[in-house]
């Protein structure tokens, strides 16, 4: 299946409420588009962590308000590996669980956007874990439709469209203008909160 095809499901599912599968399909889009990016790169979760953390600055951008670069929260890794940062969490938590038809760790989801702009998530101390915002898949999507190995790709409808705070792109008109995008976004306004987690670190 097409990498645009992906977008499309993730969008399409996005829509309908349908959140886990929204994720799930933006996750693919981005395995396929990591894979393109780095080929001579065996493993997925290496070349799926790399392709977050190269287009950290477009997500953050659209995921809103955290500073995903410098934030490293306090969770537990697969291998019981404390510490993980926003590429570690939504590979290991949401695209291995979800790709394997797992259910999300306990804590883990998708918080509904209850309005445009409006994030919400939630991170329990106690469990580990944390919701991330409905936005977060749209960063993921949009990265992936950015992505300049991805310029020959197409839905075929004008329909589809990312949003940031200022910019509509409509994703047929996007596909592997990275650069054009950073140009328009709005990074000098961009809030960007390290979140300190140190004293919920084990010693």
């Amino acid at each position: 299946m097409k990498i645009s095809e992906h977008i499309k499901q993730s969008l399409d599912a996005a829509d309908r409420g349908d959140l886990d599968q929204a994720m799930l399909s933006a996750c693919i889009a981005i395995d396929g588009t990591a894979s393109k990016m780095y080929p001579r790169e065996p493993l997925v979760g290496k070349r799926f962590r790399r392709f977050i953390n190269e287009y950290l600055d477009v997500i953050e951008l659209m995921h809103g308000g955290i500073n995903l670069q410098e934030t490293v929260f306090p969770f537990k890794s697969n291998k019981g590996v404390e510490g993980l940062a926003f590429a570690d969490i939504i590979y290991e938590k949401f695209r291995c669980n979800l790709a394997h038809g797992s259910e999300l760790p306990d804590g883990y989801g998708v918080a509904v956007q209850v309005a445009p702009g409006q994030m919400q998530f939630v991170i329990d101390l106690e469990v580990g874990a944390m919701t991330v915002p409905q936005s977060a898949i749209y960063a993921l999507g949009l990265a992936a439709v950015l992505a300049p190995v991805n310029e020959d790709q197409k839905i075929g409808s004008n329909l589809y469209h990312y949003r940031d705070s200022i910019n509509t792109y409509v994703v047929d008109r996007w596909w592997g203008k990275l650069e054009c995008a950073r140009q328009i976004m709005d990074f000098d306004s961009l809030i960007r909160v390290k979140l300190d987690f140190s004293n919920h670190m084990a010693k």
